[in-house]
C-alpha cells in the first residue's frame, strides 16, 4: 500500500481521536467486553424455547441480541456505525425471522411473502439458526490472530458449507463475528463498503463478492497501521467516502466525435436525440421507463428491433443510476480521452446531437488505457467493474495517491444551490416547516464563501478564519442574514432616516441598510464573494422593501448604475453580490410572491428528507417510515395545499443530527406535531384522526390521548402512532440482500 495513503489513514485517525467523533482503543474495548459478557457463545448455548428466540429475534427487546447489534446507542453501549460499524436499514426479515411489533407473530420469509410461525415453529427455525451462528463463532475463533489470506479464504468456504440461510453473507452476523472477534473481523459489514475501501488504497480485492475474504485484507492493513479495525473503518470512510460507481462511455457517433463538445462544456452525454426528454419520466421506476424508451425507440428506429432492448437498458441506466460523485471515463478509438466526476443530476439539451447530460468535472484530460482495455469495448454506456480498471481510473485522477488536504466536491442540495446562484445570482429555498432550507443556506453559503476566501471547507477553519465568514462585534463577515416581516421596509434594507439619541437629544440620521452595506463592501473587495440569507423572504412586501433595486439584482443587470432617491448617491449591485432567500411554503405558496421577485430567482425545493433517519427508531417505531407515513395522509385528506403542509425532517434533529431519547420524541409529537395537525384540520377531530390514528384521538370527547405522553413506557404510544400504517417496515430492501446483489454483480451475473 502506499505510504501517501498509510499516512493519511493514520492522521486522519489522529484527527477523528482528537475531535472526539470515534470511541478511543479502550472504550472499544469495554464495548466489547461487555457485549461477550451478554451474547457471547456460550450464553447462546444456554439459551432455549422462548427464551431464545425472545433473546436473538426481537428486536423490540432492549436486552436482546438485535436490538443491541442495530439500535442500541446509549452511554452504556455505542453500536452505531461510528463504533462497531453499521447495519441499520432494511426490514426485519434480514435477521430471517422476526418478532413482528403490530402484533406479536413471528414471521419469517421475504417482504413480498411474508410466512407466518407458531412458536413452537419460530422455535425449531430460531434454535437452528442460533445453532448455526454459535458454529461459524467457533470458526472464527480457531482463526489464528497471524492468519494469512489463504486461512482467510478457508474460512469462507467453511462458512459458506456450515452455516445455514446464507447467513455467510448477511451484515448482522458478520458483526456479530466482530465483536466477539474484533482483531480478525473487521468493522465494513457489507461487501460493498469493503471493495471500495480496499480499492482506495490500490489494493486489488483478492475475491470482490466475498465477505470473510476481504476481511482478511483489510484486517492485514490494521495490523499495518496498528490501528484497531473500527478506527480504520471510520478512518477509511472519512477519508474515502462512500462507495461510487464508474462508468465507460463513448464520445463518438458513426458519423463524428462529441468529445471536444462534452470536454469544453463540462458535461457528459450520450445520443438517441429521437427519444426526446426522459423527465418525462421521472416519477417512474428504472423499470417502467425502460419499457417507455423502448416504444420510443421503436417508434423512432423500427429497423432496428434486435438492438432496442439493449438500447433502452443503457440508456435508462444512464438516466436513473449515475449519481452526483461517480465517476465517468471518456473513450474514443477505444483510448480513455477524459476522466471526470459528476457534478449535477440529468438535463435535457434540445438542438444537440448528444442530447442527454449530466454536469461533470473533467479531472484529467490526457489520453491513456487500461489494465484490462477489453472490459466494456464496443459499449456506449458500461458500468466498470474489474477492480484493477478502477483502481486504473483513480490513478489516472489523482496519481494513484491521495492529494493532502483535498477539498472534496460539493454534493447534494449544496450543489444544486451553487449552480442556482452562479447563473441567476439569487436562489429562493422553498417547501414546507421543518425541512432544513434557513439551515441549508447558513451552511452552504459560509461553505462556498470558506472555499471562494481561504479554498477550505468551513468546518476546516479554526475560529479566526471563521470571523472572516461571519463577522464579529466589530466588522462584518463575508456571510450575513437578515429576517423579514411584515413591518420590515426599504428603509431596514436599503437606507432610511432613522432616530438616534446624542446628548439626550433626538435626532434624525440617514442610514445605509443591511443590503446597502453588503453591496458597499462587495465593490471595495471585488474579489470576494458575499452571501446575503434573506430568512422568511415571503413574510416581507417585497416591492416595498426592494423598491427601484428589483431590477438591479438581476444577474444581467449587475453594475448598471441607478441613483437612490433618498441620498441622491449613485448605488450598482457588484456582480459578487449572491442572494439565498428562505420560504415556508406552509404561511404562501410561490404563486402568491411578486412576479418580478420570482422572475429574477431561482427556486429549489426542499421537502422532508427520511434518509437522515435510516437507523433512528424508538420503542419499535422506525422513525423515517413512520414520518413518511404520516405525510402521505397529511397529503391524501388536508387538501390541494398539502403538499406545502408536510412535517419536516428538522422537527427531530439537534445540532443536525437525529434525536435518540425517548423522551425528546415524545416531547416533540406532543408539543410540535400534534398542534400542527390541529392547526391544519382546524380542530376537526375525524380529521385529525385519519392523520394521527384512532390511538392517539379521542372522537367522542375530541380530545388528544394525552396520557399515552404521560408514561415512563413508550410502547402503549408507538402502538398507537403505528396503528394507521401496520405493515411499515415490510417495504424494503436489506443490506443482506444487497450483499448478495454484489455478489452477482462481481461474479458476472447480468441484472
Amino acid at each position: 500500500m502506499n505510504q501517501d495513503i498509510i499516512n493519511q489513514l493514520k492522521d486522519t485517525s489522529e484527527k477523528l481521536l482528537l475531535e472526539k467523533k470515534i470511541l478511543s482503543a479502550e472504550e472499544l474495548n469495554q464495548g466489547y467486553i461487555l457485549f461477550s459478557k451478554k451474547f457471547g457463545t456460550d450464553i447462546l448455548k444456554s439459551l432455549d424455547d422462548e427464551q431464545l428466540i425472545e433473546t436473538i429475534f426481537n428486536s423490540s427487546n432492549k436486552e436482546g441480541l438485535i436490538y443491541w447489534l442495530e439500535y442500541k446507542n446509549d452511554d452504556e453501549f455505542k453500536t452505531n456505525s461510528y463504533s462497531y460499524g453499521g447495519i441499520a436499514g432494511g426490514s426485519a426479515f434480514k435477521y430471517i425471522m422476526y418478532k413482528r411489533r403490530l402484533d406479536n407473530k413471528w414471521v419469517t420469509g421475504h417482504p413480498n411473502k411474508p410466512v407466518l410461525l407458531s412458536t413452537d415453529k419460530a422455535i425449531e427455525l430460531g434454535k437452528n439458526l442460533r445453532d448455526s451462528l454459535v458454529v461459524g463463532a467457533e470458526l472464527v475463533g480457531k482463526l489464528s490472530e497471524n492468519a494469512t489470506i489463504e486461512d482467510y479464504i478457508k474460512l469462507q468456504e467453511e462458512l459458506s458449507k456450515e452455516l445455514i440461510s446464507n447467513m455467510h453473507s448477511l451484515g448482522w452476523v458478520h458483526k456479530y463475528y466482530h465483536m466477539l472477534y474484533a482483531k480478525k473481523i473487521g468493522a465494513y459489514h457489507a461487501i460493498r463498503w469493503q471493495r471500495h475501501a480496499l480499492i482506495c488504497c490500490n489494493i486489488k480485492p483478492q475475491h470482490e463478492n466475498k465477505l470473510y475474504i476481504m476481511d482478511g485484507q483489510l484486517i492485514q492493513i490494521a495490523k499495518q497501521l496498528n490501528l484497531p479495525t473500527s478506527q480504520l473503518m471510520n478512518s477509511m470512510y472519512e477519508l474515502f467516502g462512500a462507495p461510487i460507481n464508474y462508468y465507460r462511455i463513448s464520445t463518438s457517433d458513426d458519423s463524428k466525435s462529441h468529445w471536444d463538445e462534452m470536454k469544453n462544456g463540462g458535461y457528459t452525454s450520450i445520443g438517441w436525440a429521437n427519444i426526446g426528454d426522459l423527465r418525462d419520466y421521472e416519477k417512474q421506476k428504472k423499470s417502467a421507463i425502460k419499457e417507455e424508451i423502448k416504444k420510443r425507440l421503436i417508434k423512432a428506429e423500427p429497423n432496428n428491433p434486435n438492438e432496442i432492448n439493449k438500447i433502452a437498458g443503457k440508456i435508462s441506466s444512464f438516466y436513473k443510476d449515475i449519481n452526483i460523485g461517480d465517476v465517468i471515463v471518456a473513450f474514443e478509438d477505444e483510448k480513455v480521452v477524459g476522466v471526470g466526476e459528476i457534478l449535477g443530476s440529468y438535463e435535457y439539451r434540445e438542438g444537440l446531437d448528444f442530447p442527454h447530460i449530466l454536469k461533470t468535472d473533467w479531472i484529467n484530460i490526457k489520453e491513456a488505457s487500461l489494465t484490462n482495455s477489453s472490459e466494456g469495448v464496443d459499449t456506449v454506456f458500461y458500468m466498470y467493474k474489474d477492480a484493477e480498471n478502477i483502481i486504473k481510473i483513480r490513478a489516472l485522477m489523482d496519481g494513484g495517491v491521495i492529494p493532502p488536504q483535498k477539498l472534496l466536491k460539493l454534493t447534494g442540495i449544496a450543489t444544486e444551490i451553487d449552480s442556482v446562484l452562479s447563473r441567476k445570482k439569487q436562489v429562493i429555498l422553498y417547501g414546507p416547516p421543518g425541512t432544513g432550507k434557513t439551515y441549508h443556506a447558513e451552511k452552504v453559503c459560509c461553505e462556498l464563501a470558506s472555499r471562494n476566501l481561504l479554498n477550505k471547507s468551513f468546518l476546516s477553519l479554526t475560529n479566526e478564519e471563521k470571523r472572516l465568514i461571519l463577522g464579529d462585534d466589530r466588522k462584518n463577515g463575508t456571510v450575513r442574514i437578515c429576517c423579514f416581516h411584515p413591518s420590515y421596509g426599504y428603509e431596514d434594507f436599503i437606507e432610511g432616516i432613522k432616530p438616534r439619541v446624542i446628548n439626550n437629544q433626538t435626532v434624525f440620521e440617514r442610514r445605509d441598510g443591511i443590503f446597502k452595506k453588503i453591496c458597499s463592501d462587495a465593490a471595495n473587495e471585488p474579489e470576494k464573494k458575499f452571501y446575503l440569507i434573506i430568512d422568511e423572504i415571503n413574510r416581507g412586501d417585497i416591492s416595498r422593501i426592494f423598491g427601484e433595486l428589483i431590477m438591479l439584482i438581476e444577474s444581467g443587470k449587475r453594475g448598471k448604475e441607478i441613483i437612490l432617491p433618498l441620498s441622491n448617491t449613485l448605488f450598482n449591485v457588484p456582480e459578487n453580490v449572491y442572494i439565498v432567500g428562505t420560504m415556508n411554503t406552509a404561511d404562501r405558496s410561490i404563486a402568491l410572491l411578486d412576479v418580478a421577485l420570482r422572475r429574477r430567482f431561482g427556486f429549489l425545493e426542499l421537502m422532508p428528507d427520511y434518509t437522515l433517519f435510516d437507523d433512528v427508531e424508538f420503542g419499535g417505531l422506525p422513525l423515517d417510515g413512520w414520518l413518511k407515513e404520516l405525510n402521505l395522509r397529511i397529503c391524501e385528506h388536508i387538501g390541494k395545499e398539502a403538499r406545502n403542509l408536510q412535517i419536516g425532517h428538522s422537527y427531530f434533529l439537534e445540532k443536525g443530527k437525529s434525536i435518540v431519547s425517548n423522551e425528546k420524541f415524545k416531547r416533540i409529537i406532543k408539543e410540535d406535531i400534534i398542534p400542527l395537525i390541529e392547526e391544519y384540520c382546524y380542530s376537526d377531530y375525524k380529521l385529525i384522526t385519519k392523520i394521527l390514528g384512532e390511538g392517539i384521538v379521542d372522537v367522542k370527547n375530541q380530545i388528544i390521548r394525552l396520557e399515552l405522553f404521560h408514561s415512563s413506557d413508550i410502547s402503549n404510544l408507538v402502538t398507537a402512532l403505528l396503528s394507521p400504517c401496520p405493515t411499515l417496515r415490510l417495504e424494503t430492501i436489506t443490506m443482506d440482500e444487497e450483499n448478495e446483489e454484489v455478489e452477482d454483480n462481481y461474479s458476472g451475473k447480468e441484472s
